[in-house]
């Protein structure tokens, strides 16, 4: 039987293809078996299947700092939730898990703690997530995305600056913004703007963009938007009658040719989105999700403001004129050019996946190697 990892970390894309990112480089390096902890509820079950890795499902949910009655629906779950990944943990004996955040995190955490598996930690948001600071203290070795990140982890001989993964599909469309309008059948003549509200669309983006729309010059755009499942079939009835090129998506589960087309991104601050915006170096209208805890989208997008042109709108202060006034005034804006940072954040994930074969893998084997000889 092979060696076993755990990778612990789903609910929305922020979290599963970072994940998804580090396993495919494990894959290339070792003969490991590597099997992901997720949620019936999160969007990791079909695209972590289509890729080939086994997933163990768990109760669990996170607690939004409120005292009402979803507390207890909350402490049942995990309860029910630390029992089946007790007898996960039982059952495949990782030899490590790491741990991408959310509550999901935690509760695999505490059982690695308990069965002395070591622990790495990986934190995408410039602001970490609780779960995270909390595994931290447990943690073999703890990889972040940005230096900035290094404050909130005081025990930092153990912390390592690598960027966040980034998807190989996605790094490919880097500079082929000709071949990408061509694929999406845009004017190469126009002004691209990419409209996202993350992994599963937000309405109060979609209806106000759509409402800016009539104080944008029309003759001058186009649009991509990807709008999620729930808002797909609205907004495709209000782009048909639109006279320019207009083309919406649900979700591009590989966003890299919506990006090389685009010359203005409007859209959430996600870990995800800050740093491919940063890879692509395209300027922004950013509006952080305002019910996010610790307001972790808050943080990236002022990370980003500080490396390339970005507009940050508060969720509260949105409406459509101001948003129109922004993208009119982003739409000035040229994509910046970069070589050695895309280089370092491309590494990411074969970074981490070197890391934890230096730091479990290759220390099992030797172990193996002592019991084998004496």
């Amino acid at each position: 039987m092979k060696p076993c990892l755990f990778i612990a970390g789903g609910g929305t894309g922020g979290h599963v293809f970072p994940s998804l990112c580090v396993a495919l480089e494990l894959k290339k390096q070792v003969d490991l078996e590597i099997v992901f902890l997720g949620t019936r509820r999160g969007m990791e079950g079909k695209i972590i299947a289509d890729h080939g890795f086994p997933i163990l499902y768990l109760t669990a949910r996170g607690w939004d700092r409120r005292f009402d009655r979803t507390l207890f629906r909350m402490v049942g779950e995990n309860i029910l939730g630390m029992i089946l990944g007790g007898w996960y943990f039982l059952r495949y004996r990782p030899i490590a898990l790491l741990a991408m955040g959310s509550y999901l995190s935690l509760l695999g955490a505490m059982w690695a703690k308990l069965w002395g598996i070591p622990i790495y930690v990986h934190e995408q948001n410039i602001y970490p997530g609780l779960a995270n600071r909390i595994i931290s203290r447990w943690a073999k070795k703890v990889f972040i995305s940005a230096s900035d990140t290094l404050c909130y982890f005081p025990q930092r001989h153990n912390v390592e600056v690598v960027g966040n993964p980034l998807r190989e599909e996605v790094r490919y469309w880097k500079g082929k913004k000709a071949i990408a309008q061509k694929e999406l059948h845009l004017d190469s003549q126009r002004r691209t703007i990419l409209v996202m509200g993350g992994s599963r669309g937000s309405e109060i983006i979609n209806e106000t963009f759509l409402q800016a729309l009539s104080w944008l010059r029309k003759e001058d755009i186009q649009v991509i938007h990807l709008t999620g499942e729930n808002h797909f079939s609205r907004v495709t009835e209000k782009a048909k009658n639109s006279p320019f090129p207009y083309r919406v998506y649900p979700f591009l589960s590989s966003p890299g040719i919506a990006y090389a087309a685009s010359d203005l991104v409007v859209g959430r601050a996600g870990a995800n989105t800050v740093f491919e915006l940063f890879f692509f170096g395209l300027p922004a209208v950013l509006i952080p999700y305002g019910d996010a805890a610790d307001s972790h989208q808050g943080y990236n997008a002022l990370w980003l403001q500080q490396h390339q042109p970005v507009e940050i709108v508060e969720e509260g202060e949105l409406c459509p004129a101001l948003l129109a006034e922004k993208i009119q005034r982003m739409l000035a804006v040229h994509p910046y050019a970069r070589h050695e940072e895309e280089l370092y954040f491309q590494d990411a994930a074969q970074v981490i996946a070197q890391r934890i074969i230096e730091g479990s893998w290759q220390e099992r084997r030797k172990v193996v190697n002592v019991i084998r000889k004496s």
